[in-house]
């Protein structure tokens, strides 16, 4: 009985144990912390899960990024397509279809196990084509987590830089592009150089046509003058002077004769008074401009001429060297510039003065100090007295900014032939002229549309801005002249740029100011400059005129000519993606 009960009470005890040993035991979580023993198992079983997770998604994704960086490709390409395709800055069904069929190409539907999708295709700024494309690419191991498809865009943009393009040539023809390099004539090299920057920009002239745009050519020869007149006349015949211009010339000088007069009357008359035997003898010889005496000869003096009959192109009789003769002549076109300013030095800064009016690109002519006059070689003559007319030189006419075919352009540069000195700034002066959208060609509106017949210089063409161009090519330095008759008269006796004759060389330096002054005013007009040295050293006014160091540049002989036009047409011309 006793062992009976013994074994009753252990159990009871076992069972609800309250003692110091049952209060010290750790909970079960902390236990199996604890305990180190088969706890490896437990806890590659626990990291399983998101390891898998991890490097099933980076799978897919690296997929994803694979089918984006396709689907982009395809974009970039087929923007460029419907870029081509845009028939007068529209997106119509032709773009959308040449858009497709290059995405398909491309990135055929399915590629990646994409979801099929359409591209859509806008117009977007600056007559862009604007490609949108989203679609979907499967996962392999995170639609384990709810995530079966991850999205995938692409959008991309294409427009043409080469739009509406004005390129304005300056062209040395002066005597000197007479000569010979490697055995051709420096003008045929010229020539040829030019047909070869047509050539180069053919294809952008058709892309651009195709679409109603427009690729344009202007040409300035210069040398001693420049040969505008026509054309500004044409453009508005009050721009010309048709009444009356001063220049170094002649006047009919008549001799009077009187007998039997004292040597105190024909002082008054201020006269030659000769005694001859008997009184009634006695004579005096007096010259004037009173045509009711005897044609004797000239008096050489500027003499304000009337030129309305001159600028209307006929023919008008002046007369000739020969007492009582005369000829017919023609205006050619040259001109001489408008009133300047003489205070114009190498030290002076490059802000054109306000009376330079020659300078001024864009003022509008008002009267006489503001409009050009013809250029009259027939009744310039040495003011020396010796009958001889000054020594004149007009080059070809110039061309104003116009479409061209390969065969004007070529009837054209074939019309250029060398002659006369070095005035550079001639040739920028009226290279600036006639590429501003601002001055005497401007358009009747900055925009102008699609397809429009004014042949004006306009901000924007059908929708598109212009982007404009100026070549200037001289084969040497400033050469002026101070007897020669020039666009500023005869610089010797008119003085309008030097004030007062100094030297030649001091001519020179200051015609070269104007020409640094020209260079940073058709800067300032948004016009990328190139310069080219033909045959001859890159001056520092050359290489300062440029917009970059990289657009100026020396050619010494034809083939090197050539490449460098051909350069400049490759620069000129280009089609690129925006984003």
């Amino acid at each position: 009985m006793a062992h009976a009960g013994k074994s009753k009470e252990g159990a009871r005890s076992a069972k609800g144990r309250t003692g110091p040993d049952a209060a010290a035991r750790p909970p079960f979580l902390a236990r199996l912390r604890d305990n180190t023993a088969g706890n490896v198992a437990v806890i590659t079983a626990a990291a399983f899960i998101p390891l898998v997770c991890l490097i099933g998604s980076g799978v897919d994704i690296s997929r994803a990024y694979a089918a984006q960086s396709r689907l982009q490709v395809a974009c970039d390409a087929a923007s460029l397509a419907g870029r081509r395709a845009m028939s007068n800055g529209e997106v119509d069904q032709t773009v959308r279809d040449e858009v497709t069929k290059f995405f398909n190409f491309n990135f055929p539907q399915g590629s990646f196990q994409t979801a099929a999708f359409t591209p859509t295709t806008a117009k977007g700024q600056d007559i862009s084509v604007v490609v949108t494309a989203q679609t979907t690419i499967p996962t392999s191991i995170m639609k384990l987590f709810g995530f079966g498809t991850l999205p995938i865009s692409a959008t991309c943009n294409a427009k043409q830089d080469f739009v509406n393009t004005d390129i304005l040539l300056v062209l040395d023809v002066t005597g000197s592009m007479d000569q010979s390099i490697g055995g051709t004539k420096k003008i045929a090299s010229l020539r040829t150089a030019v047909l070869a920057l047509y050539d180069e920009l053919k294809p952008v002239q058709d892309k651009l046509a195709a679409q109603g745009l427009r690729l344009r050519y202007g040409i300035v020869p210069y040398s001693t003058n420049v040969n505008v007149g026509k054309i500004v006349k044409a453009q508005n015949a009050n721009y010309i002077v048709s009444d009356n211009w001063t220049y170094q010339s002649r006047t009919p000088r008549y001799r009077h004769r009187e007998y039997g007069v004292t040597k105190e009357y024909c002082d008054t008359k201020g006269g030659s008074w000769r005694n001859e035997d008997g009184t009634a003898n006695d004579r005096c010889t007096w010259y004037n401009k009173d045509s009711s005496g005897t044609r004797s000869d000239w008096f050489y003096e500027p003499v304000s001429i009337d030129v309305s009959g001159y600028v209307t192109g006929n023919s008008t009789a002046v007369p000739t060297r020969d007492i009582g003769t005369t000829e017919n002549v023609k205006w050619a076109g040259c001109i001489e510039e408008r009133q300047t300013v003489s205070t114009i030095v190498p030290s002076t800064n490059l802000t054109i003065p306000s009376g330079a009016k020659d300078l001024d690109i864009d003022l509008i002519p008002s009267d006489n100090t503001s409009r050009w006059a013809p250029f009259w070689p027939e009744v310039e003559y040495n003011p020396d007295g010796s009958g001889d007319r000054l020594t004149a030189y007009c080059p070809a006419e110039a061309k104003r900014l116009t479409v061209m075919t390969r065969s004007e352009m070529d009837t054209y540069v074939k019309s250029l032939s060398p002659t006369g000195n070095t005035y550079l700034d001639s040739g920028l002066i009226w290279g600036a002229r006639f590429i501003s959208p601002k001055g005497i060609f401007k358009s009747n509106a900055e925009a102008l549309p699609c397809n429009s017949t004014d042949a004006g210089n306009s901000v924007s063409y059908c929708s598109m801005p212009v982007a404009r161009f100026l070549i200037f090519m001289t084969d040497g330095e400033m050469v002026t002249s101070r007897s020669n008759y020039t666009l500023y008269g005869a610089e010797q006796w008119d003085k309008r740029v030097t004030g007062g004759w100094t030297s030649e060389s001091d001519q020179d330096n200051r015609h070269m100011q104007r020409t640094k002054m020209m260079c940073n005013a058709v800067k300032g007009m948004n016009v990328s400059v190139w310069t080219i040295a033909f045959g001859t050293s890159l001056t520092d006014t050359l290489r300062d005129c440029a917009s970059s160091t990289s657009q100026a540049s020396t050619s010494a002989n034809q083939a090197e000519l050539i490449a460098k036009f051909v350069e400049i047409g490759k620069n000129i011309g280009s089609l690129r993606l925006t984003q």
